[in-house]
């Protein structure tokens, strides 16, 4: 039996039962038949990136099979529990599953592509999503503020807001609770730039690369309007002072279903269309990709730069508007 005959997701016992030895399934391993997600977890390879959905996915499946085997008195929590939130997960999911327990006698320990945390100091808060047990949101991107980095958790806490799945408020009191836990200030320094005016992982990643460049950061989602008050288009950020507008382009904007229809070089005209109009009203644009970011971050930082320092407020003779944040932003921090 070869790779294309398995389920996408499947267990080591799964494998087995369909007469794949421990063995053989190494083999498939090595070739790159299949992908080990974590021990005794598998999933059919596939040729090209693995698009973040189904990175999501893959770990649900992962998720659901551990708890499984914990049975009652564990929660999905931390990365899991984003993942069956739909919230972002970093580009490459997470290589363990996540769980907390729910019951005081249990000790955080590694188990074999499992981590368990566990909360004595405070009750945890859960709810059910298609049948299984996890923490809820603002406990969720709390905890995820905790323990990463804002690389990976400001996406978390951006989308949770800009989808209304939580309050600053209540992300607030969750911190509150966990004063004295490992990882707070990390979580204080990263709540600084959470913004739920944002509206993609893309977003995100880039406000967080910036502040690391040490860049002032841009204004959000920004509209642009004519001298006529005719609303041109909304950006992605925006230098107001320099008058300089910011793009993040992903792969996927151009892959948009337009009334059943996907018409890539259609969508690219429209935003060229675009860009070009806001340079005639006199401002600087900034353009930059995942890769860019990525691979080119001294390019990058060193365009965005010249580029403010080329804006002109008094050449720019449209206006901008901002995006309302009320409900968006802890402003309390």
């Amino acid at each position: 039996m070869r790779a294309p005959e398995l389920p996408t997701v499947f267990s080591r016992s799964q494998a087995n039962a369909l007469g794949i030895g421990d063995v053989r399934l190494a083999g498939l391993v090595r070739r790159g038949d299949v992908v080990r997600l974590r021990p005794g977890m598998y999933a059919a390879a596939r040729v090209g990136p693995v698009a973040p959905d189904e990175i999501a996915a893959r770990h649900v499946v992962c998720v659901r099979a551990a708890l499984s085997h914990h049975h009652s008195g564990f929660a999905a929590s931390h990365l899991s529990a984003a993942a069956l939130h739909g919230l972002p997960l970093p580009p490459g999911g997470s290589s363990h599953v996540h769980v907390t327990a729910v019951d005081a006698n249990q000790r955080s320990r590694f188990a074999p592509g499992v981590r368990v945390h566990h909360a004595d100091s405070s009750p945890t808060d859960v709810t059910h999503v298609d049948g299984v047990t996890l923490t809820s949101v603002a406990r969720t991107v709390a905890d995820c503020l905790r323990i990463w980095g804002p690389e990976t958790s400001v996406a978390l806490a951006d989308a949770a807001l800009h989808r209304g799945l939580l309050t600053p408020e209540e992300l607030m009191e969750q911190l509150d609770r966990q004063r004295h836990w490992r990882g707070r200030p990390r979580a204080l320094r990263s709540l600084r730039i959470v913004d739920g005016r944002r509206e993609s992982w893309l977003e995100s990643y880039a406000f967080v690369t910036f502040d690391e460049w040490g860049l002032t950061l841009p204004e959000p989602q920004i509209w642009v309007e004519t001298q006529n008050g005719d609303a041109l288009g909304r950006v992605d950020g925006a230098w107001i002072e320099d008058a300089t507008v910011l793009e993040l382009d992903g792969a996927g904007k151009y892959l948009i279903d337009r009334d059943g229809d996907v018409d890539p070089w259609a969508r690219w005209r429209v935003e060229k269309s675009r860009y070009d109009a806001m340079g005639n009203l006199g401002l600087e644009r900034v353009r930059l990709t995942y890769d860019d970011l990525r691979r080119h971050p001294t390019q990058s930082r060193r365009v965005i730069q010249l580029r403010r320092a080329a804006g002109s407020p008094r050449r720019f003779i449209g206006t901008f508007r901002r995006t309302d944040a009320s409900g968006l932003r802890c402003l309390s921090v």
